[in-house]
């Protein structure tokens, strides 16, 4: 069920709707990576949520944007999505939290580990689309959008840049540093650190009719 996507597609119906909502709140920088996958070696990164990881800040209100610095294509490992699956969810028992699926890899090796977690009913909705990106384009995903890419099996190289951002307002769901080398921000405290600056306030786009 391999699909093929352009940046100019949306992979998930409500992704754009996600992404223009932050035109009305105050946004503050996450963390920022690095992808790199060399010819003939670069390896694939396991099918995930990216919230799996991130359940140390609260609440989920997360975005992430990945553009391609190089040619993105099925053979170097473009980056993939599962359609619809931001609507893939648990729901805590007791207090009715919605919950991110569980980490299946936190090597993010097995291609195949988020099998063991999905239901019956997501195992037959699965399906992918491949986004062929060119060098500067980005796509942007909600935080519970699955995703993930294989090997690069050709010989050219597979780079990309990847920024994460939550709303302002967010917080510390732990006691331990939310990011290497960054000083402990205590759980229940807004994350407004030197780490986290704003990127973006609305009230910046008010300021510039006047």
């Amino acid at each position: 069920n391999n699909e093929k996507a352009t940046a100019h597609q949306h992979v998930n119906k409500n992704d754009h709707e996600y992404a223009n909502e932050y035109d009305e709140v105050c946004v503050r920088f996450w963390h920022d990576q690095l992808f790199a996958k060399p010819p003939n070696a670069g390896g694939n990164v396991a099918w995930h949520q990216d919230y799996s990881y991130w359940t140390r800040t609260k609440p989920m209100q997360h975005l992430t944007v990945h553009i391609a610095l190089d040619q993105q294509t099925p053979e170097n490992g473009a980056i993939a999505y599962v359609p619809e699956s931001h609507e893939w969810y648990r729901t805590d028992e007791i207090t009715g939290e919605l919950l991110p699926l569980p980490i299946t890899d936190l090597h993010f090796i097995d291609m195949d580990s988020i099998f063991n977690v999905l239901t019956e009913e997501e195992r037959k909705k699965w399906s992918i689309n491949v986004c062929q990106l060119k060098p500067g384009e980005a796509v942007f995903h909600h935080p519970l959008a699955i995703h993930g890419s294989y090997p690069n099996r050709s010989k050219k190289a597979r780079r990309a840049a990847v920024l994460n951002y939550f709303k302002d307002g967010t917080y510390s769901n732990t006691d331990e540093p939310l990011l290497e080398g960054m000083d402990v921000v205590p759980k229940g405290h807004k994350l407004q650190t030197v780490f986290n600056p704003i990127v973006y306030d609305p009230i910046w786009k008010e300021q510039e009719t006047k």
